[in-house]
Parts: C-alpha cells; structure tokens; sequence
C-alpha cells in the first residue's frame, strides 16, 4: 500500500477512499510508523483536549474501518494501543528521504549532473504540507517541521548541482525565484551571486551579496554567515576560483540512439562504426554500379546500407530509392520510379523475396532485379543464410558473385563509437563503467539488440548521466526487447493482449529451417479497426513496430528470437500461420481482380480455412470475412445445385423404371391373354400302317 502524506494523505494514489476521521487516524499511526499508538494519543490526533464523549467507541470503529480497506497493510493491536506494520507500506517521505542521501552523495563524488536528477526527483514528490490533517498535533508539527526544513535544504542543493553541471543562465533565474520564496536563506543568496558571476556580471553579483547582508541585518541583527562573507571578497578580487571548467551543455531531449529499427534517412551524422567498410562499399559501386551486402542477423546491414551507402549518395545529390520485397516483391521492384543510370536503387533485406509461394514469382523478381542492374546502380542487402537460396538465380548470381562484402561482427572499437559518438553529440554522460559493461556484453553481431538496450537506458538516465543501475534495470542487452514487449503487453487488457497476438502472427513468421521471417504488410491488413490500429500505435510507440501511411512491420526479427512469449506463439500454431498467411494473400487477389468466382476458396482448402476460423477465432479484415463467405457461400449454392440436379436425375430414373417395370407388366399380360385364347394343343394321331 502506498501511503504519500507530503501534502493532502492518500492511500494508493487515491484509489482507497477514506473519511476524514480515517484519515487523520491512518495519518497519525504513520507518523509514528512501526511504533505504538495508544488510543488516548489518537484521540489526541483527531481532536486536540476536546474529545467528544463517545471517542472511546469513535476510535475503534475507525480502526476496524482501516482494516478492512487497506489489506494487505495491517494494523496490529498493542498492549498499549494500535501501530501500522511497516511491511507492505510505502511511504513518500521516506522514499524523499532516501533520494535527499543519495543525491548527497552523488554530489560529494563529484557527480552534480545525476545529483541534480535525484533531487529534483524527490522534490517532485511533494504536493503540499506534509501532514496536514493533523496540523493541531503536535507529533505531527514537528515531524512536518523536520521534512519541511529538508525540502528547502534540497531546493538548495538542487541549484547546487546544477551550477556544478554548467547551468549558469538556468540556475540565475531558479535561484532568483528561491531567493524570493525564502529570503532570509543565506545558501540561496550565494547561489545567486556566484551564477551571476560566471555570467559575467561582477556588478550584479556584488550588488546580490550586499543586498543579502542588509537584509540578514535587517531582519535578524546578525551578520552575515562566513561563506557569503567570502564570497564578496573573492568577487572583489575576482578569484579564479569562483569560475567553473564545467561547459555549459543542455541534453538535447531527443534520444541520439535508433533502438530496433535501423537507421535510416537524416541518421548519418548519428551512424558510426563502419567508416572503413563504407568507403570501400563506396569506392566499389563507383567502379560497378552493383554490390550485394551479407551478413548475419543483427550485423547491422540495414543500417548501412540507408544511413551508410543511401544517406553518402543523397549527399551527392544522386536519386537513392530504398524498397523492401515486402508481399510483392515484383510490384515493388516496377514501383519504384528509379530511371535514370545515375540513380541508386536499394533492395533492403532482399531474404523477404523468398517468403513468395509461387517460385515462378521468386524466378521473375530476380531476373527483373538482374535487368535493372544494367540501367541503374543497384545495392542488395540479403541475410548471409541465404546466399546459397541465390545459387538457384544464374542470371543474378553472375552480377553479383564478383560484387560482395560480408559485414563482419562490429569490432570493440566500432562498438565503442556506436556508443560514446551519440552520447557525446547529445551532450549526455556515459557513467563510467557503463562503456566496458556494454563491450563485454555485446559481441558485435547483435547491434540492433545494443541499441535498443541504449534507449531503455536513456529513458531511465538520471539527468544527463547513462548509468549502470539504468543499464540493469531495462534487462541488459539479452532481455531489454524482451523486457519492453512484455512491459507492453503486461499494460493491455486481455482483449489488448489477443490483438498484439493477432497483429504480430500477421507481421512474423518461421521458415522450414526455423528462421524467423518479418514480413511487410499493407496498413490496412493490419489496423482493421479502432482497437486494432491503437494496439499498433502503442507497439510503434515501444519502438516494437515501425509504420508509415501504407505498411507495418516489426522493427527486427529480434523481437521474434529474443520475446519467449511471441516465440511460443510461433511455435503453437504453425498451421494457423500457414491458413493465415495464405486467406491474406487470397483475398487480397481476389478483391483486386473484381471478385470472381473462379479466384475463391473450394472444397478441402475452404473446409479448413472454415475449421481454423472457428476454432481460434482470428481477428480477419473486412476483404477476408467476405472473401470466406463468398467462398462458403459459392460451396453452399453449388451444393444445393448438385442436389437438385442429383434430386432431378434420380426422378427420372424412378419414372424410367417405372415405366420398364409397366410395359413388362403389360407384356406379361399381353402374353398370358394370349395364351389364354389359343388353348392347349391336341394330341396327333398315329398313322394307319399302309397296306401294300
């Protein structure tokens, strides 16, 4: 349960509601947390020296109230009274209080940017008096009194580390407001001045530090404290010492590192690492016009070829068309608009063009791709084990068996500039320590799983400063996808957590030899609906999924290898996949070809296709409910069809036998009548012997 009492108290964010004498109760009992309250001393917290004369019972009925809505927290009773159990509480004051040392410390190490994190982080706890409905108890004042005087205390050092960090124009104008909230703080008078004089307004400062002395005199009598007397000596001498070697340097608020995605167009001044494999990528389709790009998983091809070779040719001011083979690698091949010879056409994890079912579509897409090496410079980018699967494509296989880098795993040094260059571009501060960790436990193949251990720790920095604790808390470099998928779906509700299921299927799936395949697929096959479309947005948001205005695709087939949870799902339900995949593809043809009968589903295929649909219920677009329906209604009228014509068949068949059966009746009688008339024949007489 958390309890926060820095201003009005509340019980988990508000979600307990509590009545006014419950709350100065559960207010009191945490003020002597883990201690025992006796009843006289609550009765004391609710109405000072006027109990009403039912207190005794007022007291208990409110404590049995407590108990029944704050469980787990429990409220024990004493000898001497009542005491809250500090297990399964948590409280606001003493998470301030545990930031208020921990940034002193920082700040003592020489470390004032995450200092200036912490504090502000415990400030932003507060929302107003602490304790307040118990303002006439005196337990209560005095425990306010101590966390108010800290609070002022942290403001202070707040603008502290922040002076140290090199925000002298920010921190002028915080600590003018601090010195108006609070002006008889001398620590808040300094602050003031030195940051003006770093400005550069000696003057100024001066003016500030005399000002602070009147006032002290003023108010108090007293002379100032020795450190502002100091400092006006060090101002009137103009001591070195009051100047900083701490650059003034804002954090961009944009995250400098890509996450999953690859980079791509406007990333190349944040792309590192591959200088020497890009100049010699460079300096071959200059002399070609033609370079296959291999390499495993996660080796970082996408990435180079976009930001690297794309992004070096658009600085040339050379056309660059960059396509992936998507469902229909030859339409996207004819849709690229590329011309002209001096144009640049690149062919980005070209492995998807193997996914077609018809191989005669695979045959034709690389010989369309062979033709149009001649007519323009041509850039492949193809997962290394797939290069034998090009064997098969003579035509393009001799282009290109002449025309190849292998990128290799990126080398501690290239890995070193993919994570301190951005850093530093972003004016951010690697923790020391941080580099070494993320060497070790990156191996260079897996760059697209480092970078998005990066952005979990930017999201979690501390100021401008990437730490350690960041990097442990996203899930390292081997959970940190696997962290963000399962932050994601863990925040959606179970009908949320069917469409994420339903949306990746479409978006992934696993080859015969077990390799996981990202597919592209059109928006509209995606987002079918409202509920689907926020789902995707959420995922685009985690960086999961990337989109634009036509397609939709996983952000790396990492999120496949790495998420247990889309593995598993994969894994269960591959002939699912299959009938999916397939009803996709079907459908869309036939809604493109005007919907004719010949294009739809029949007999073993459509029994199927209807058998998975009801088993597992998948979320289908407009275009594949009806594509089915036609189909199953085409197989219903042709069966009713059928009937009628078996139904006809086997009337005529009845009359037919029928009318067999009565003209062989007809003859039977025929014949009978007949024999009837003619009689029996008479017997012949023997001949008389002749006489001779």
């Amino acid at each position: 349960m958390e309890v926060r009492v820095l201003g009005a108290l509340t019980l988990d964010d508000g979600r307990i509601p509590l009545a006014r004498r419950d709350r100065a109760v559960i207010g009191a009992l945490t003020v002597r947390l883990g201690a025992s309250l006796s009843v006289d001393a609550l009765a004391a917290a609710l109405w000072g020296d006027s109990p009403p004369p039912s207190w005794p019972h007022i007291v208990p009925g409110c404590i049995m109230r407590l108990r029944r809505l704050i469980a787990p927290a429990q409220i024990e009773t004493t000898p001497h009274g009542y005491r809250l159990i500090p297990e399964h509480v948590e409280l606001d004051a003493e998470r301030f209080e545990v930031l208020v040392t921990r940034g002193t410390e920082q700040l003592e190490l020489g470390e004032p940017e995450r200092a200036a994190h912490t504090f502000a982080e415990a400030l932003a706890l507060w929302r107003g008096e602490p304790f307040i409905e118990l303002l006439d108890w005196e337990p209560a004042q005095i425990a306010s009194g101590r966390l108010e005087e800290m609070r002022l205390g942290v403001e202070e050092l707040l603008l502290d580390a922040r002076l140290q960090s090199g925000e002298v124009q920010e921190v002028a104008a915080s600590a003018r407001g601090r010195v108006a909230e609070a002006p008889l703080r001398e620590r808040r008078w300094v602050t003031l001045a030195v940051a003006q004089y770093r400005q550069g307004r000696q003057a100024d400062a001066l003016a500030t530090v005399r000002r602070a002395r009147a006032l002290l005199a003023a108010e108090l009598g007293l002379d100032p404290c020795t450190e502002l007397a100091e400092l006006e000596q060090a101002i009137l001498r103009q001591d070195p010492c009051l100047l900083s070697d701490q650059a003034s340097r804002v954090a961009s608020p944009e995250c400098p590192y890509f996450g999953l995605p690859p980079a791509g167009a406007g990333d190349a001044e944040r792309y590192f690492g591959r200088e020497q494999e890009l100049a010699g990528a460079l300096q071959a389709l200059d002399e070609h016009g033609v370079l296959l790009v291999a390499g495993s998983s996660g080796v970082g091809k996408s990435s180079f070829v976009r930001a690297g070779i794309g992004e070096q040719f658009l600085a040339r001011e050379i056309e660059v068309a960059i396509v992936t083979p998507g469902e229909h690698p030859i339409d996207t091949l004819r849709d690229t608009g590329i011309r002209a010879r001096e144009s640049l056409l690149i062919v980005d994890q070209c492995e998807q063009a193997f996914a077609a079912d018809d191989p005669a579509e695979i045959c034709e897409f690389f010989s369309l791709l062979s033709r149009m090496a001649f007519s323009t410079m041509l850039v492949v980018a193809i997962r290394a084990d797939r290069l034998g699967d090009l064997a098969d494509h003579e035509g393009f296989a001799q282009i290109i068996q002449s025309h190849m880098l292998i990128l290799t795993a990126l080398s501690p040094e290239g890995l070193r500039a993919v994570i301190e260059k951005p850093a530093e571009q972003a004016g951010l501060i690697l923790e020391p320590g941080l580099v070494e960790i993320l060497v070790r436990d990156a191996d260079g193949r897996t760059l697209p799983l480092l970078s998005h251990a990066l952005r979990q720790v930017w999201s979690r920095r501390e100021g401008r400063v990437l730490t350690v604790d960041g990097y442990r808390a996203s899930g390292e470099i081997e959970g940190a996808v696997a962290k963000t998928a399962e932050e994601v779906f863990g925040g959606l509700s179970s009908d949320g957590q069917r469409l994420v299921r339903d949306i990746l299927l479409r978006l992934v799936e696993s080859s015969a030899d077990g390799a996981v395949i990202p597919r592209r697929v059109e928006r509209a096959r995606i987002a079918i609906d409202a509920a689907h479309a926020q789902i995707v947005d959420r995922l685009v948001d985690a960086r999961l999924l990337t989109t634009d205005e036509e397609s939709v695709q996983v952000s790396h087939e990492a999120l496949a290898r790495e998420w247990p949870r889309l593995k598993d799902w994969l894994a269960d339900d591959v002939q699912g996949q299959r009938i999916m995949r397939h009803l996709s593809s079907a459908a869309a043809a036939w809604d493109a070809m005007g919907r004719p009968d010949s294009e739809i589903y029949r007999g073993v295929r459509l029994t199927t296709a209807q058998r998975w649909r009801d088993g597992v219920d998948p979320a289908l677009t407009v275009v594949e409910r009806e594509f089915l329906d036609a189909s199953a209604a085409h197989e219903t009228a042709g069966l009713a069809a059928a009937q009628t014509q078996l139904h006809k068949k086997r009337r005529m068949v009845r009359r037919l036998t029928w009318g067999s059966a009565a003209a062989a009746a007809l003859a039977i009688v025929a014949v009978t009548a007949a024999s009837s008339r003619v009689g029996p024949p008479r017997p012949t007489d023997p001949s008389p012997p002749t006489v001779q």
